[in-house]
């Protein structure tokens, strides 16, 4: 019988990233992890047509980004423990050659080469301020903080001195030259064909930090000249913006922030020379810029619109959990493929052919090519071949079920893998709760299945892929629907799932995920034991804690924390004003660099059921943020499979 998957795996498994078609090939990034270094790694490959790969930028730890100009293959990569770099390498192979001359202090985040060839635009950042710094120091320095937005999750402090550029490379001559620089952050997200003009996205007034309107420009290059794409939405967000081969109109994937900074987010159609700005898909009920809640994908492009031909462009949407992909022009959209899996990147071929990185549920990565006329998919690379034919994945099995209310939801039964007649039942939350489970490969979800767990998970109501309204249920009215969904989802599953045992039910989840376990065990003594990770229990102190709480906070609760009644509807959203409640046995996980939900969070919890003598302990992770679980160390990740493993065989039946 082929093996299931361990948490040793993880240093087995790999996934692709960063699709790219050009000179007859289609370059990728493969993200694999070094166990020995305990680090991530990602390489450059490129496959053919026949399906013959090979390896074409390896020199750093982390080789990211290809953009192809003529014969040349540029990308940043990470060498040892310099900061990123622009580096090339000639397609048909040899010695990688580095190209940029920055101080030690300047990476390279993004790399994109014009279509004609000509030029090659990197995004740098330079400071030499460390986001987080060792401990202990023999004469350790003080930290000034003047901003409201001081610290970001997954970096650390933020650096009070920071230069952000966008640089050119000549590819004909070598020479780089600075086309600008500024003291705040863009993005840099597509170059005309030509060369001369970028799409850039940033924050419409950078000085105001309570402003989070984020808009899409258009950088004349030649000029310096500057049109802002979305002025005609002022509280507009958005995530991408790619110009068409005219060079003159964008697709654009963002929102009028109507909703918030959680309203779905749609496709416009800009004109650099008009201002004009039309909104294409008002009527299309799938997420454009969607989030799904795996923990697997590593390096995504972020690309979410591109150029199939002159007048047409190709996106993904997310839609009921699984991804769409949908070709359009002006007089709108067609659905194009409707497979039940996520699409992690794309690029385009030809103008009937996009190449598509993509994972399912049992699959854990492909890189496929399309056509998008026929339907008809050729599967061109599997990372992870080999070891498929030595191991089987959990299956899922889905089902729809109603809340209480008549909601339609849907849910996934992970079976275990196992010859007992009855398994325990894992109930697992996902986090947001703006985000959604789906048809993506789940690490996490795969190693419970093989440990003997059903896992069983749900999008309740504010999930994402199910509209605006779904989305927005759980504003103001955090633990009311959202409990009762997948409440209502735990018992469906043990009616239509027999083998699933109902005197062992277990919950689990992250972020928001942790906020509906301890939310969930001031409220019911269902559970055997519950393992809660990196919540939030309390978002009066998470206004002032987190990287986000002051403004993410008013959003999700409906209410800021100083306006009348404020106070009191933020506790009575946060599962610590019931901990009094908690009998079941609660283990608590949490990294100790976590920024969005600070590890005060988990203690304030702990404090208030160990007091009242429930069975509690807690984990601490050093140098961990909040995604431990997706992107943390990886010895770490398996150590906290092996912490909820303990937890829940340490706790077999509920207690009387």
């Amino acid at each position: 019988m082929p093996k299931g998957v361990s948490a040793q795996d993880l240093f087995k498994l790999k996934s692709v990233a960063q699709p790219l078609a050009a000179a007859g090939q289609v370059f990728f990034v493969e993200n694999s992890i070094d166990e020995a270094a305990n680090d991530y790694r990602a390489q450059l490959k490129r496959v053919d047509a026949a399906g013959h790969t090979q390896t074409v930028g390896s020199n750093g730890k982390l080789n990211v980004q290809p953009a192809v100009a003529g014969a040349q293959l540029f990308y940043a990569a990470t060498v040892g423990d310099a900061k990123a770099q622009l580096f090339q390498v000639a397609l048909a192979g040899g010695e990688a050659k580095l190209v940029t001359t920055t101080t030690p202090d300047e990476a390279v985040n993004t790399v994109i080469a014009s279509a004609d060839g000509t030029s090659v635009f990197f995004k740098t950042t330079e400071t030499a301020e460390q986001p987080k710094l060792p401990s202990p120091q023999a004469f350790p320095q003080t930290r000034h903080v003047d901003k409201l937005i001081n610290k970001a999750d997954g970096y650390g402090w933020l650096p009070l001195d920071v230069t952000y550029r966008l640089r050119r490379l000549e590819v004909a001559t070598g020479e780089v030259t600075e086309v600008c620089q500024q003291g705040f952050d863009f993005s840099l997200t597509s170059v005309s064909d030509d060369g001369r003009y970028v799409t850039v996205l940033q924050d419409d007034d950078p000085a105001d930090e309570r402003n989070f309107a984020h808009g899409a420009y258009s950088l004349d290059t030649q000029t310096g000249a500057t049109v802002d794409l979305t002025a005609s939405l002022a509280h507009g967000h958005f995530e991408d913006a790619t110009f068409a081969p005219d060079g003159v109109h964008v697709a654009l994937i963002g929102d009028d922030g109507q909703a918030g900074r959680h309203t779905v987010a749609t496709l416009y159609l800009g004109n650099r020379e008009t201002g004009e700005l039309t909104d294409v898909t008002p009527d299309l009920q799938a997420d454009l810029a969607p989030e799904f809640a795996g923990d697997f994908v590593q390096q995504a492009g972020g690309k979410l619109v591109r150029w199939l031909s002159a007048d047409q462009f190709v996106f993904a949407a997310c839609f009921h959990a699984h991804s769409q992909l949908y070709v359009g022009d002006a007089n709108g959209v067609k659905l194009v493929d409707d497979t039940a899996r996520q699409i992690v990147d794309f690029t385009v071929v030809d103008e009937q052919t996009v190449a598509l990185a993509v994972s399912y549920q049992d699959k854990p990565s492909e890189l496929v090519t399309l056509n998008v006329a026929t339907g008809q998919e050729t599967v061109n690379y599997d990372p992870n071949a080999a070891y498929e034919d030595t191991h089987e994945f959990a299956h899922p099995q889905h089902f729809d079920f109603e809340s209480e209310d008549g909601q339609a939801l849907e849910g996934w039964y992970l079976p275990a893998q196992t010859t007992a007649p009855k398994e325990p039942v894992l109930l697992y939350v996902h986090g947001g709760p703006h985000a959604n489970y789906g048809e993506t490969f789940f690490y996490e979800f795969q190693v419970h299945a093989s440990r003997g767990f059903g896992v069983v998970f749900f999008n309740p109501r504010g999930s994402t892929s199910y509209g605006q309204a779904f989305e927005s249920n759980v504003n103001g009215h955090y633990g009311e629907d959202d409990f009762n969904d997948v409440m209502t989802g735990l018992d469906v599953a043990l009616e239509k799932f027999p083998q699933l045992d109902a005197d062992r039910q277990y919950i689990a989840g992250g972020s928001y995920g942790g906020f509906m376990t301890t939310w969930a065990v001031g409220h019911t003594k269902r559970f055997a034991a519950a393992v809660s990770q990196r919540a939030v229990t309390n978002w009066i102190s998470l206004f002032g804690t987190s990287d986000i709480g002051f403004y993410f906070n008013p959003e999700e609760l409906d209410v800021d924390l100083f306006a009348e009644g404020g106070a009191e509807s933020y506790w009575k959203q946060s599962p610590l004003a019931y901990a009094q409640n908690v009998t079941t046995p609660i283990r608590l996980l949490h990294g100790e660099w976590d920024m969005r939900c600070p590890i005060s969070q988990s203690e304030e919890f702990f404090t208030a059921v160990k007091r009242n003598g429930v069975d509690a302990d807690m984990v601490r992770y050093p140098q961990s943020f909040h995604g431990i679980s997706r992107g943390g160390l990886p010895n770490l990740r398996v150590q906290r499979l092996d912490d909820m493993t303990e937890w829940f065989t340490a706790h077999p039946s509920v207690q009387k």
